[in-house]
């Protein structure tokens, strides 16, 4: 997904798209887990600026694709604000992924440290019992709900850096409703846009957290005045 291909918009939101729903489902688990985030590097294939461009500055020796700011895909401010509790659930704290590579990180910090790898939830070898072993990656089945994950790491709570090779299906969701409706809220609202189209009036394109609840979802700016407004408003 990084290579194939052209760099077109298309490809640009396919790549974040597909960044982007790990990342919702590693906050939800964050926030069931009740623990800090550290956001991965984002890769994106089109650059971000405040107007029409075909992809990258003209003139530049960009390479793409190539790590990108977390603030061209998120809100950053909307994530750190105290938004009400009752609306949109528990504050999540996050950091950037540089987090882990500064070296005023404590060195017990930086050894306390469990690594995760998902497993097909059917298979014989696919037990949490292996993470008994603390040098062996824990193996955590997919869609697990959010009991297994409480008691799974219920015995993990002294590690400080959990490690998940992958978030791709590995959270069912959140059991009860009202939760989930208010982590909703609180997500969908961290996504802002991608500038610009070329030749446009309107040239931004809203990214939108829940794409994927949309079928035949496009990455195509709004057509008019009434359309333009983030997916949630």
């Amino acid at each position: 997904m990084l290579l194939d291909g052209a760099h077109t918009i298309e490809s640009h939101f396919a790549l974040v798209n597909y960044q982007m729903k790990q990342i919702r489902t590693a906050l939800a688990m964050a926030s069931l887990l009740k623990r800090t985030l550290v956001m991965p590097p984002l890769w994106c294939r089109l650059d971000r600026m405040w107007f029409g461009h075909p992809g990258v500055m003209e003139g530049t020796m960009t390479r793409q694709p190539f790590l990108c700011p977390m603030d061209h895909v998120f809100e950053v401010h909307v994530m750190l604000k105290d938004l009400p509790e009752e609306e949109f659930g528990p504050r999540i704290d996050f950091r950037e992924y540089t987090f882990l590579e500064n070296p005023s990180l404590p060195k017990q910090v930086k050894e306390s440290f469990l690594e995760v790898r998902l497993c097909n939830e059917h298979s014989t070898r696919c037990s949490t019992a292996n993470g008994s072993n603390k040098h062996r990656a824990l193996l955590l089945p997919r869609n697990s709900t959010e009991q297994m994950l409480l008691d799974v790491f219920s015995s993990y709570k002294n590690i400080k850096i959990i490690h998940f090779s992958s978030m791709v299906d590995a959270f069912r969701g959140f059991a009860d409703a009202a939760v989930e409706t208010q982590f909703r809220n609180r997500v969908k609202r961290y996504t802002g846009i991608w500038c610009c189209v070329e030749f446009r009036e309107i040239g931004h394109i809203y990214y939108d957290m829940y794409w994927d609840d949309k079928p035949g979802w496009k990455p195509h700016p709004p057509q008019n005045r009434e359309e333009d407004h983030p997916p949630w408003a």
